[in-house]
């Protein structure tokens, strides 16, 4: 069995016995390409990799080797995680008689604190959109990200049945990132822009049997590599010098929520954290309240 075959195998065990989302198994075979080419480069049998290989890897990827730029400690740690869990199975399943991961510790990371903005910036955001089919679709998709915290392939897989707009209003994101489900629900505003948007969405040329609540315009569902492309270049309108991602207003709602008073598990549930220590990294302090809380010890 060659590495590629192998791969292969690997994919199909992510996929249907772990039940992991299409996102997290494409990041995983996009980190063994980086692997592959090591492999090739220094005519290693995939089979027969030491220790000393993998630390190899590591060094080489950690100077720029193999992508095309040089990858933060995060990327090279989450590599690392993956050659991991691929030599893990391989072994499992007898193709190699050991882990050559073993003993191999991870690079040091440091947990940077999300960025995020304000409300206001925000609602300046939201209004900025021009009263057009796409102006009113693409606020709809900042409006889910900001005021319900959606990951952009959330919002891009979304359907109209995940939507409740009547009583008790909420969004129901299914199988999202490591395939957990959440509801989550909606408040006036969002509520009062995805009307909006869906009161003008049979504008868009659909299909009767599309039933994506974000479409383009042919009437396709939201790509997501399409959708920081235009919300960039409308954020840019309002806030030149400012770096926006969509990522952004799901940072944005998780903090600001912490910062009104909402409870940690809420947020997390919230989220769709499995672990609090990941929603942890929202509970920064602004430097407005850093100053605050330092003149109280002012005569």
């Amino acid at each position: 069995m060659n590495f590629n075959e192998s791969v292969e195998r690997f994919k199909e065990n992510m996929e249907f016995v772990r039940n992991m989302s299409s996102n997290t198994i494409g990041a995983y075979l996009s980190d063994l390409r980086h692997f592959e080419c090591f492999l090739s480069n220094h005519d290693v049998d995939y089979t027969e990799v030491k220790r000393r290989d993998i630390e190899l890897f590591v060094k080489e990827y950690s100077q720029g080797k193999y992508s095309k730029k040089r990858p933060s400690a995060t990327t090279v740690a989450r590599n690392l995680s993956t050659i991991r869990s691929f030599y893990t199975f391989l072994y499992i399943s007898g193709i190699v008689g050991k882990v050559p991961t073993e003993l191999i510790k991870n690079p040091k990371t440091r947990r940077r604190i999300p960025d995020y903005i304000s409300h206001d910036e925000v609602m300046e955001i939201l209004s900025s959109f021009k009263e057009t089919n796409l102006g009113k679709r693409n606020r709809a998709i900042v409006a889910t990200m900001y005021f319900c915290g959606l990951r952009v392939s959330e919002v891009c897989k979304l359907r109209l049945g995940d939507l409740r707009l009547g009583s008790s209003p909420a969004v129901r994101v299914m199988s999202g990132k490591g395939n957990r489900d959440r509801e989550v629900p909606m408040n006036d505003q969002v509520l009062s822009i995805l009307r909006d948007y869906l009161s003008i969405r049979k504008d868009f040329p659909v299909d009767e049997f599309e039933d994506h609540v974000f479409v383009g315009t042919r009437g396709e569902p939201m790509a997501r590599n399409v959708i920081p492309k235009v919300l960039n270049t409308q954020v840019k309108l309002v806030y030149p010098d400012k770096r926006i991602h969509p990522h952004l207003f799901r940072h944005s709602f998780a903090t600001q929520l912490l910062q009104k008073g909402a409870s940690i598990k809420t947020v997390q549930e919230l989220l769709g954290h499995a672990n609090l220590s990941t929603t942890s990294i929202y509970l920064h302090i602004t430097d407005r309240e850093k100053r605050a809380a330092v003149q109280l010890l002012s005569d």
